[in-house]
């Protein structure tokens, strides 16, 4: 019993100093921690390998893209700044129209903002408006019109841009885009130009107020109103909003928009990429270089002559042609150059008969003028239009409508049916008139002389018988 006694005393020894080290051990831990990094970094033979802790990888800061601004500039407004009239059509209100639609367009894509320079009928000038697409930072300003000329004889689509640096370049990029546009549309090309004014400057005033301002501005000029051939695409409102929902459509072709309201996406919309010029883009100011028609074929029967025109220049390239067969004194009206990468092209003209048709041709380039080609003479044809004939089949016909008439028994009954009732008194009334000559002018004084000399004589008669009768009442008083 001492023994297990001595033993279990021993075991509680032990077991007190061995909870006295771990309560002494806790406590001196820490303090050896610091005191190790007081001492700096242990020893590389001593340092025992650790993996180290992951580290966060920095995530970038996403921030939203600043929206492209547009400034939508309707040409003209305000008394006194219609623009182009013609008919029932006042430009500067399809101009504000088109406007409209094409702001409402545009906002359906994401990431842009829209201003116009005018909302009403309101008369700014155009350093005003320059100066308002300025001060809200726009990206680029939109100058949007419709045209006319002063013969009514010009057709067709363009667009003007500045002749000056980045503004030029900008321009040209986008203006490519919308021209390619409206030619799918239907209209025909008369290009992307620049014009300068007296001054060597930017000839339109809200290109070249923009460009003073390093402010990029396309002019377009969507056709021409008083053309025949342009009336179709601009008779009312529906054809001016798709306008302006076309020009919409480019520009965020331009600036790669997308929409998720259309369902469209032009992130990846390839764009030309025109370099920034370091001279002045001047227009072309001299005519075409080359203008010359030769002979390829007359059809006798009808008029219709072929001609080989070849015509270049090599600044503006070609855009229209007329043709003449009275040696220049008259020319048709213009035609179009159909396929401008060609220097040669044929056509046929329609000659009247009974004259020598003498053809010459005016060949035009981009900037709208001229120049005449060699002339060539052809031998008359006498060949009979379309109307002559009509009128020698029709007159046969009552020929041998009368003759069947006079020939046919008077006892014969004719059919009747309204047609050949028609007939008949139609061949009666010209058997009639070509039996009945008109009395002639001779013929009428004659008459007219008779009757005078009658009624002269029947006055003498008169006056000779009164006094007659006063002499034999004479004679009787005297008896």
């Amino acid at each position: 019993m001492k023994i297990l006694n001595k033993n279990f005393n021993r075991i509680l020894v032990w077991l007190s100093v061995l909870l006295l080290w771990i309560i002494v051990s806790s406590c001196l831990f820490p303090a050896g921690q610091l005191y190790a990094q007081e001492l700096g970094p242990v020893p590389e033979e001593q340092q025992v390998p650790t993996e180290p802790a992951p580290v966060p990888e920095a995530q970038p800061a996403v921030t939203e893209p600043a929206p492209i601004v547009i400034v939508l500039d309707p040409g003209h407004g305000g008394e006194g700044e219609e623009g182009a009239l013609y008919e029932s059509f006042v430009e500067k209100d399809m101009n504000l129209i088109l406007a409209n639609a094409m702001k409402a367009e545009l906002e359906k894509y994401e990431g842009v903002t829209v201003y116009m320079t005018r909302t009403g009928d309101e008369n700014i000038s155009l350093a005003q408006r320059s100066e308002f697409a300025k001060s809200v930072n726009a990206d680029m300003m939109f100058c949007l019109h419709f045209n006319t000329s002063g013969s009514h004889t010009l057709f067709g689509t363009e667009c003007w841009i500045s002749a000056f640096g980045e503004e030029y370049s900008k321009g040209r990029s986008f203006a490519e885009i919308e021209m390619d546009m409206l030619e799918d549309l239907g209209l025909y090309s008369r290009g992307i130009k620049t014009r300068l004014g007296d001054g060597g400057l930017d000839y339109y005033g809200i290109i070249r107020t923009a460009s003073e301002l390093d402010l990029t501005c396309v002019l377009i000029e969507h056709c021409h109103i008083d053309h025949q051939n342009d009336r179709s695409f601009c008779e009312g409102r529906e054809q001016w909003e798709a306008f302006g929902r076309l020009d919409a459509t480019a520009v965020a072709k331009y600036f790669h928009l997308k929409s998720d309201i259309l369902g469209v996406d032009y992130s990846d919309y390839p764009i030309t990429t025109v370099p920034v010029p370091d001279y002045v883009v001047r227009p072309d100011t001299t005519p075409p270089d080359v203008c010359i028609i030769d002979f390829i074929s007359q059809d006798m029967t009808n008029g219709v002559v072929a001609i080989q025109l070849s015509a270049a220049d090599y600044d503006s390239g070609m855009l229209y042609y007329a043709y003449s067969y009275d040696g220049g004194e008259t020319f048709s009206d213009l035609q179009p150059w159909n396929d401008k990468s060609q220097d040669t092209i044929t056509f046929t003209m329609q000659v009247p008969p009974h004259i020598l048709p003498q053809i010459m041709v005016k060949a035009y380039n981009g900037y709208d003028l001229y120049t005449e080609s060699n002339l060539i003479s052809l031998p008359s044809m006498d060949y009979k239009t379309e109307e002559e004939l009509a009128a020698e089949q029709a007159q046969k016909e009552a020929e041998e409508e009368s003759a069947a008439l006079e020939d046919s028994p008077p006892d014969e009954e004719i059919p009747p049916t309204e047609t050949s009732a028609r007939k008949y008194v139609e061949v009666r009334r010209t058997t009639v008139a070509e039996k009945t000559e008109p009395m002639s002018v001779s013929y009428f004084l004659t008459v007219c002389l008779v009757c005078a000399l009658l009624v002269l004589g029947m006055a003498l008669s008169m006056i000779l018988l009164l006094r007659y009768r006063k002499k034999r009442r004479r004679k009787r008083k005297r008896r």
